[in-house]
């Protein structure tokens, strides 16, 4: 009997000792769960009001912007003005419109302080792709760009119709604004693994270094500021795309080099079909790449 009793005494320290290390390192995780809360609360609740702030004063700046753009425009139609005046009116147009389209920005990035009133149903990836084209069509003419689009009947999606057009826009945009005239650009939407959509951007474009690659979606960021100002760019495009696909839960994929174009990667989850079988996305390890996988946050 006395080996049993102490073989039984062991086994019951063993189960408490099992029990209180369990206890210590869930009440550890809690706590720091909690002190890591508590201590990035301000932290956030100060960028929730920064953006709120910026989203403010953008409002407010645009009607002002809208009656000189219009009073512009209007004192154009008159034959009196002479070549130069009218050289440096149109050259005033052009920056009222860059700063329109910073103040669209700047509002994009208010409004995703509060993804909740996002509203999402079921989009068709194709169809939405095909509709930014065209829209996007005459501008790339202006620089003899071809573009490409391939799509797919299987690229329904569960999204933003709002927020997905842009993200759609700012990227062809991007691709128009840095690639040379009579370049290419081709864009494809088609189903990927694991039940996602895939929309690729692929430019013959300049490219992105690699040092300034790993910054592309910081806000205003720019890697030439004097090319990014005389191409128009806010600094702020890709910064609300990555930020647009993290509320879809998506992930997004940029590969560039100097001198070889650039190619982003956007998959989005799809709605749920039976015997659908997607296809793995090649990576091409020759290229500089960045990658943001928002699929596990929440």
């Amino acid at each position: 009997m006395g080996p049993a009793i102490v073989d039984e005494i062991s086994e019951i320290r063993t189960q408490n000792l099992s029990i209180i290390v369990s206890v210590i390192v869930v009440t550890t995780i809690l706590f720091g769960y909690i002190v890591a809360r508590v201590t990035l609360a301000p932290t956030r609740n100060a960028l929730a009001s920064q953006k709120q702030f910026i989203g403010n004063i953008a409002h407010e700046i645009r009607t002002p912007l809208s009656v000189i753009k219009t009073n512009t425009e209007v004192a154009l139609l008159g034959n009196e003005v002479d070549r130069d005046m009218r050289e440096t009116m149109l050259s005033n147009i052009e920056e009222l419109d860059r700063i329109s389209e910073i103040i669209n920005n700047l509002l994009s990035l208010s409004a995703l302080v509060r993804p909740e009133r996002m509203e999402l149903t079921t989009l068709d990836l194709s169809a939405l792709a095909s509709d930014v084209v065209r829209k996007f069509n005459p501008l790339a003419q202006r620089g003899e760009l071809q573009i490409t689009l391939k799509t797919s009947p299987e690229s329904d999606i569960w999204g933003n119709a709002t927020a997905l057009t842009q993200i759609v826009g700012n990227l062809l945009k991007n691709a128009i604004q840095y690639t040379p005239r009579k370049g290419e650009i081709a864009i494809t939407v088609a189903p990927a693994a694991q039940n996602q959509v895939e929309l690729v951007v692929r430019d013959s474009g300049m490219g992105i270094a690699q040092k300034d690659l790993f910054r592309i979606f910081e806000p205003f960021y720019r890697a030439d500021p004097s090319r990014e100002r005389r191409r128009g760019g806010s600094g702020l495009g890709l910064t609300i795309v990555s930020e647009l696909v993290k509320m879809h839960h998506g992930k997004i994929a940029i590969r560039s080099a100097l001198g070889r174009g650039t190619s982003v990667s956007v998959l989005l989850p799809g709605m749920q079909r039976e015997h659908r079988v997607g296809k793995e996305v090649e990576s091409k390890r020759t290229l500089n790449e960045i990658a943001v996988d928002f699929s596990n946050k929440n």
